[in-house]
């Protein structure tokens, strides 16, 4: 009895352990599964596959800091800035787990469609048998639903006089709707619904990509402009200190009087306390920066000079659109208002689906089944089901329509804010275009006061309070200038995002001026 029951669990056990799956083979399937709907649908959507992966890379930047292997300062550019985000920011590494996400979910939907195989063993002791129940289950997009189930006894154990017996029983069944909710795009709609939100969620994704990028570019530039703003005032200092030792040495030999003396020693004091708090600005601008980027704020990191003329190659096609043509070109390319627009559509699909539950309910069902030799049965009929007590499906249908008209005021209002947004940068490109050359007239005007100054202050014909105002006139000019090139390059990419033809690479930044997405 003994020796019966160990082989009988034995055999359960071999079929147990041959049918399992270890965790990493299920989070391999998984990942090739939903990359290659990622793939897919990035290659519909933007004409070409994606390399799409939710794994760190095995050497970022963060993880080579951390680990000592790099020490010291290190130096950025743009361009390093966008690739070291894309690989340890928190906030990106966050995203792309919920596009992935979104790829599970179409994953299951799809194997609700597919020849779902099962597979079940039943160890008895008693009987020395070991019983195997196996078969299928099939949904197909008719709406009919096909369920094959086939039972043995697969097993004699050895040590036991009974027969092998070859096939116990067997059953097959069909159900196939007639009426209400019949139709195969009803059958098919949460399959259709999740296709249709894995391309929302492919476009979402690629729209967070490029204003993650601005936004990182934003910051770095105006971190660029801090940097020089603390690089003007440092250079003032150093001619406000010049100028209060001169003074100090004129004063103290009784060629000028005191208050001019104190005039110049008060700027240089001013000046000096805007150099601590414009230090302490980069200083803070620079952690929020390494954070952004997912670095570890205790490391140095150096900004290379770079200039404010970013794409302004691109600011003769900007500023030759015409508002019309302009808001056609973002209607065509901006990822956020397709996904509006066809959620209009998912919307009307819904109101149908709903309209279909309203219908009468009529099933076609077919069965079969063998038991043993000469033991054949099977059925077929009707199953209809009367539309009555149908409160549920009537809210059901005025929800579904009370979203589609939610659904288009939604639409027509990104439409407007869409137009809105850009009349508002098209407005700003051209005043801050204006503003550059207001500054950089101011500039040379500026320059030219501070050399008079200087010059008659040594000739005895000016006194220090006319110097001094005019090198504050110069730092503010220099500071605006600085401040107006930034905004200048903000109009620029910001009004290339909101048309959609803002794109992000691996070689950074780039403009498409075609219709592709």
């Amino acid at each position: 009895m003994i020796n019966r029951l160990l082989c009988v669990c034995s055999c359960a056990t071999a079929l147990l352990v041959a049918s399992c799956v270890t965790p990493e083979e299920a989070r391999l399937a998984a990942d090739d599964s939903a990359y290659a709907l990622l793939s897919k649908n990035a290659e519909e959507v933007f004409g070409e596959a994606s390399d799409f992966s939710i794994e760190p890379p095995v050497d970022s930047l963060r993880q080579r800091l951390m680990s000592g292997e790099l020490t010291g300062p290190v130096e950025l550019n743009l361009l390093a800035c966008l690739e070291i985000a894309s690989e340890d920011s928190p906030v990106y590494q966050s995203e792309k787990e919920g596009l992935y996400l979104s790829a599970l979910d179409l994953r299951l939907e799809q194997w609700q469609f597919e020849s779902q195989f099962f597979f079940g063993a039943e160890a008895s002791a008693p009987a020395d048998t070991v019983t195997v129940s196996t078969g299928l289950q099939k949904a197909l997009g008719s709406g009919a639903t096909i369920l094959a189930d086939i039972g043995s006894n697969m097993l004699a154990v050895v040590s036991s006089d009974k027969p092998f017996s070859a096939l116990g029983a067997a059953t097959f069944s069909i159900t196939q709707p007639l009426l209400g909710g019949a139709s195969a795009e009803v059958i098919r709609e949460p399959l259709t619904q999740a296709e249709r939100n894995l391309v929302y969620s492919v476009r979402s994704f690629e729209r967070y990509r490029r204003s993650f990028a601005l936004d990182l570019a934003f910051q770095y530039f105006q971190l660029i402009e801090s940097i020089r703003n603390l690089e003007i005032e440092t250079k003032n200092f150093e001619g406000l200190r010049l100028l209060a030792e001169r003074n100090d040495a004129l004063a103290e030999a009784g060629q000028l009087n005191d208050i001019e003396a104190d005039q110049a020693r008060q700027d240089t004091l001013e000046s000096s306390n805007r150099l601590l708090e414009l230090d302490a600005r980069v200083k803070k601008l620079l952690d929020n920066f390494k954070l952004l980027l997912g670095l570890p704020v205790g490391v140095e990191i150096v900004l290379q000079e770079s200039s404010f003329d970013v794409f302004l190659e691109s600011e003769e096609y900007l500023l030759s659109l015409e508002e019309k043509s302009a808001i056609e070109t973002s209607f065509r390319s901006r990822l956020d208002y397709l996904n509006r627009a066809d959620a209009t559509l998912d919307s009307e699909r819904r109101v149908y689906v709903a309209e279909e539950a309203l219908k009468a309910g009529l099933e076609l069902k077919g069965d079969t089944s063998y038991q043993g030799p000469g033991e054949l049965d099977w059925s077929a009929g009707l199953s209809f089901d009367l539309p009555i007590n149908q409160i549920p499906q009537q809210n059901s249908y005025r929800s579904s329509l009370i979203s589609l008209e939610k659904s288009v005021r939604d639409e027509q209002f990104l439409k407007d804010s869409i137009v809105a947004g850009l009349r508002d940068n098209m407005r700003n490109l051209h005043n801050s275009i204006e503003g550059v050359a207001i500054q950089q007239s101011s500039i040379e005007l500026a320059k030219k006061r501070v050399e008079s100054t200087d010059m008659n202050l040594a000739a005895g014909r000016s006194d220090t309070r006319s110097v001094l105002e005019a090198r504050r006139a110069l730092v503010s000019a220099q500071n605006s200038l600085a401040a107006a090139e930034r905004e200048r390059l903000t109009a620029r990419l910001s009004l290339c995002f909101d048309l959609g033809i803002l794109r992000v690479g691996p070689d950074g930044f780039r403009i498409s001026h075609t219709d592709s997405l």
